[in-house]
């Protein structure tokens, strides 16, 4: 007898990279997930059920990351590029792009370059602005730092949890000195799960871009404002709490909101950068994702 399950998890090779990728069952049009830097395709997994009811998910796992091929540069261009050979090889419909952080940004630009593919994107807490990524990598360049040392560990689950909890960080306004402060050992087993599925070298022109000009032109490669342009589809900007974490800014969002024809924006005040994916507390995001991809159909 055939076991029947929610998610297959399946190969694709993008040209020289392979990315593994989560699909569920053809409940209806194609929605695909797009996680952030560091993570991988189970991100999603808080809200995947229930979009899983009206739309034919796919999560992929970036290259570097979760268990997709290490296979440098690990530029946006390169992530957009996999994106786009996915889309063109395994989509045979419009699809909506959900991404979140790194994910929002790629979402943005294969709808900006693929017009007639994408049906509608989701923009996750992200950056709209090149200059803002800058700033993000200045003031959390001690999570790109430890994050990379602590990336792809070989030992026992239970060390790189301590490992995460013991990191130093010192990120302005967060005011605490390690990564572990305020969370719990659910919270941290997450991300130690996270990072030893990561290759160390996704986070190298990460931890360096604050300082190292070349460094941050070639990590961000590829990704055009002004292409914004060109993004013909309906897009729902969600944006967290800054004073929790988040970094889509005011400003980029009236600046997105200016240049994309079909924006709509929402604030979770609730909502850290990663809008309850990593607590589970989802229940307003899902919400706003729901309504707005059935006003589509």
């Amino acid at each position: 007898m055939r076991r029947v399950t929610m998610l297959d998890e399946k190969m694709f090779h993008a040209g020289e990279a392979t990315l593994n990728y989560a699909e569920g069952h053809h409940s209806g049009p194609p929605l695909i997930f797009l996680h952030g830097l560091t993570d991988r395709w189970q991100y999603f997994l808080p809200i995947i059920p229930n979009l899983s009811l009206r739309w034919h998910v796919f999560a992929l796992d970036f290259r570097g990351h979760g268990r997709s091929s290490r296979t440098p540069p690990y530029r946006y261009m390169d992530h957009i590029s996999d994106v786009i050979a996915f889309v063109d090889q395994n989509v045979e419909e419009k699809a909506a792009l959900f991404g979140s952080s790194l994910g929002g940004m790629i979402s943005l630009m294969v709808a900006a370059k693929r017009p007639n593919s994408v049906s509608a994107v989701v923009f996750g807490d992200a950056n709209i602005k090149i200059a803002r990524v800058r700033d993000v990598m200045i003031n959390y360049h001690s999570y790109w730092e430890g994050w990379m040392k602590l990336a792809g560990y070989k030992g026992p689950i239970g060390d790189l949890v301590k490992a995460v909890a013991d990191m130093p960080v010192n990120v302005p306004g967060q005011g605490k000195n390690r990564y572990g402060d305020g969370l719990d050992v659910v919270s941290l087993l997450n991300k130690a799960n996270y990072l030893r599925h990561l290759d160390p070298e996704v986070l190298s022109d990460w931890a360096s871009g604050g300082e190292d000009a070349e460094a941050f032109r070639n990590v961000t490669r590829g990704y055009d404002e002004r292409l914004l342009k060109n993004v013909s589809c309906p897009v729902l900007l969600i944006q967290g709490n800054i004073a929790k974490g988040a970094i889509l800014t005011d400003d980029e969002v009236e600046y997105a909101l200016s240049v994309l024809p079909h924006a709509y924006h929402v604030c979770i005040e609730e909502y850290d950068h990663n809008l309850g994916l990593y607590s589970w507390k989802t229940d307003r995001l899902l919400q706003a994702v729901n309504v707005f991809l059935e006003s589509l159909r």
